[in-house]
Order: C-alpha cells, then structure tokens, then sequence
C-alpha cells in the first residue's frame, strides 16, 4: 500500500492557499440590478405611496396587486411584502426602513441607518423603480453579502483525482494495519477534501 505523501501535502498546500479566493463579494461580479437580485447590497429611496400607514397602507398595497399584471411577488423572513409591475415599479410594504438586510432602502429619507439594528413601526407602502437601485458598498460587509467564487469553484474541482485516491487507499484492507499517523494523513484530509468538494455540488 504506497501512500502518496508528497501529492498529499502539495494538494493541501494548494486547497489553503486557493481558500484565500474562496469568496468575492456579490456585486463585485454583478454590479446589474434587477428583480432577481435586488435585495442584495442595494440603495434606493422608495417614493411613499398614500398618506396613512397601518391598515390603509396594507389596503393599498392589495389594491395594486389586484389591478395590475405583476411579474414578481416575495414576502420576506421578517414579513415585508413585495410585487412588481411590468414596468419595473417594485411596490414594498413594510414596517422597518432604512438599513435592510444588506442594503439601505430609505421612504422619502427616512428610516433607520444604523446597520444592525432593527426598528419597527407602522406598515407603510413604498414604491421604486428597478432602475432607481444603484449599488451599495458598505463599509462592513456581511457574510451574506458574499459568495462562493466562480474561479474557486473551477479550480478546486482539479483535486478530485487525489481525492479518489485517498478514498481507494481507506477501503485498502491494509489501512487497518496502517500506523495511525498514517491513518490521520488519509483520513483527516479526505475529510477536508470531500467537504471543500461538497460546496461545489458535484
């Protein structure tokens, strides 16, 4: 049972050092805006539809959707509505504005800026077009704000084949008989490998 150290090592070097580009900033790559991704690391300052909030607000919102054809439609975790016309106008019903997610989503100025808090109110409608959204870059960027890069993904796929070999020499009937060192070297970097591997979704 020959052990391939050397490949074992280098390939490990190779996995840590490709890790420092493992993640890119989404907009970065896609600086485009449209429905598909607007709710990521967006400003736009919404346009305040009607006069009273609470249930007038909620009642308008309903009103807009059952007379109009939308091509978009969302709720949010924290219960936020959204639709959108075939003009592009997005309409959103909300009791929290300002710093959203990853974005800064204003209602005629106002709203709450400061990142990370969490304030509510009343439900009030605000409508944007999608192309009023520019980008927004903050300063402290989310994790949620990140994803898998296209160039990590193309280069980790090329440590398959150590990666079969180390699968081939753990199914060895000799592995057993093997030093435990040697064992951690097989085993503790398969495990590794498989679970950089498992992110790209083979």
């Amino acid at each position: 049972m020959r052990i391939p150290r050397k490949a074992i090592e280098s390939t490990k070097e190779f996995v840590v050092g490709l890790n420092k580009i493992k993640y890119v900033y989404y907009r970065d790559l896609y600086e485009n805006i449209d429905l598909t991704n607007f709710q990521i690391s967006t400003i736009v300052d919404y346009k305040r539809i009607g006069i009273n909030a609470g249930d007038d607000a909620i009642r308008q919102f309903n009103l807009i959707k059952e007379n109009n054809t939308t091509i978009y439609e969302f709720t949010s975790k924290t219960g936020s509505k959204y639709i959108a016309t075939e003009n592009g106008d997005l309409y959103r019903l909300s009791n929290h504005w300002g710093a959203v997610a990853s974005c800064r989503w204003s209602l005629e100025g106002e709203g709450c800026l400061e990142p990370f808090v969490f304030i509510t109110g009343e439900w009030e409608l605000g409508m944007a077009n999608i192309k009023d959204f520019q980008v927004f870059r903050p300063e402290q960027r989310r994790r949620r704000d990140f994803i898998l890069n296209p160039e990590w993904k193309k280069q980790i796929v090329t440590i398959l084949p150590i990666r079969e070999k180390l699968i081939e020499l753990k199914a060895n009937p000799e592995f057993k008989k093997r030093p435990v060192k040697d064992k951690q070297l097989i085993g503790s970097n398969l495990g590794q490998f498989s679970q950089q591997l498992k992110l790209v979704k083979l």
